[in-house]
């Protein structure tokens, strides 16, 4: 990604703003008698073309608003490079003005108004940003969410610039099959079927939004058949499980690339890993789910835990954006073996505290490292067993739920909150455990 610049006489009201120091760039190089300067960087106070976040430069317009002395307001811009940028600014000066100076007999928008390319993706981005849109239609989509439809964008304009189409000029309605079959190519060459499927899936439903807003009679060129994912529902064995245990040190946590010519070199190593596994194995939970427990969470009848609850924040993110704001809490079953765990980790001590089971010192890692060490370690680890098989971390949810499920008898969806026996049949139960009858949950018993 290069770095963004601004040029001698800048279009009036376009300016970098740096999301990582907070700083405000009206100009980003002078010639002076000296020679040629740059202004400092908020944060190291170096100068302006040594800073490393790359990513956190955007693009900004701020228009004046009328009747104040330094009123202003502004907009962060979509734009990746200078040019995108005047036309964006002048976009949003323009709406702002209108709205302004007719307030009295606002109109709405023609729905059958030409709309180009790279402005529909900016007013796209604001539309799922819940910017304009009215209180009962915001979704409060997550950040996460946000970023996935503007990659897919990215890709998208990327191809078409590598065909020599201008996305500033392209309008909307001349997006046709070609335009699709570039994309098609593109995503072939450079993903699989299931992010195949994602980023189309995202230029599909981006498409579906500039037909309700601006060409009603236009079809969706992105409505293409999906490619056919194969759903890995292997699991880990007691013999594969118990060696990624022993293997877990700082020494084999060791990689070195065989490709990067510099040799590059990383540890997966964490002292949460075989916690972090252990639980993940035992409770069937996600990444996030697993890093999420807290001893406050344990339920107790008789005087014996029994249960876990907490949040299914998955199913929590997916009835948010659907208006729905309760959901159900997730159970988990404190099986013999979880019991064993759960005492082997400090249960009787720290029982009812507000505080993680693994790693509770959050002050070195985020969440999300700690979901990463995870997942990456597991990888690594696993690799290092030779078994002929790509397991990944998620093979511990398929393993617990394919246990559980031998003693649930269709009834494990109440239990992983899964919305029927369908989904749960064909992406979690693993059928060559569940031909072994079993009388009680003890993964490997």
């Amino acid at each position: 990604m290069r770095r963004k610049k601004l040029p001698k006489n800048k279009h009036k009201g376009i300016f970098i703003y740096c999301n990582k120091c907070c700083k405000y760039f009206s100009w980003t190089t002078k010639t002076e008698k000296n020679g040629v300067i740059e202004p400092n960087c908020g944060e190291s106070g170096k100068g302006y073309s040594t800073c490393k976040h790359k990513e956190s430069l955007k693009y900004k317009a701020r228009v004046h608003v009328p009747g104040t002395v330094k009123g202003t307001t502004s907009k962060t811009l979509f734009a990746q490079s200078y040019d995108e940028a005047v036309i964006e600014a002048i976009e949003f000066a323009n709406k702002f003005k209108a709205e302004i100076f007719n307030t009295d007999d606002r109109r709405a928008e023609p729905k059958s108004s030409r709309i180009y390319l790279l402005a529909a993706e900016a007013k796209f981005v604001d539309y799922l940003a819940d910017i304009d849109v009215p209180e009962h239609k915001k979704k409060n989509r997550s950040k996460d969410n946000i970023e996935n439809h503007i990659r897919s964008l990215k890709y998208f304009n990327k191809v078409l610039a590598k065909m020599k189409i201008d996305t500033r000029l392209l309008p909307v309605d001349r997006i046709n099959d070609s335009h699709v079959g570039y994309f098609h190519k593109y995503l072939i060459s450079e993903f699989g079927n299931r992010s195949y499927n994602k980023h189309m899936g995202y230029l599909k439903f981006f498409f579906k939004w500039i037909i309700e807003n601006y060409h009603p009679n236009l079809k969706n060129p992105f409505i293409v058949q999906n490619k056919i994912v194969t759903n890995n529902k292997e699991t880990i064995t007691a013999e594969e499980f118990n060696n990624l245990l022993k293997d877990i040190t700082p020494e084999n946590g060791i990689f070195i690339s065989p490709t990067a010519k510099s040799k590059f070199k990383r540890n997966f190593y964490a002292p949460f890993l075989k916690e972090g596994f252990l639980l993940a194995l035992h409770t069937g939970g996600r990444r996030e789910e697993v890093v999420g427990l807290k001893w406050n969470m344990i339920r107790e009848r008789n005087n014996k835990p029994t249960y876990i609850e907490f949040s299914n924040l998955k199913v929590e993110r997916i009835k948010k954006e659907e208006g729905q704001k309760t959901v159900a809490p997730k159970i988990v079953p404190i099986t013999k073996g979880l019991l064993e765990i759960l005492l082997d980790l400090g249960y009787n001590e720290k029982n009812g505290l507000d505080e993680y089971i693994i790693c509770p010192d959050r002050t070195k890692y985020s969440k999300k490292t700690l979901m990463e060490k995870l997942s990456k370690g597991f990888s690594h680890y696993y690799k290092q067993l030779d078994t002929g098989r790509n397991l990944q971390f998620k093979c511990l949810r398929k393993t617990f739920l394919t246990y559980l499920e031998q003693v649930a008898k269709g009834d494990t969806k109440l239990l992983s909150s899964h919305a029927s026996d369908k989904v749960l049949q064909k992406h979690y139960i693993d059928e060559r455990i569940v031909s072994k009858a079993v009388q009680e949950v003890h993964i490997f018993g």
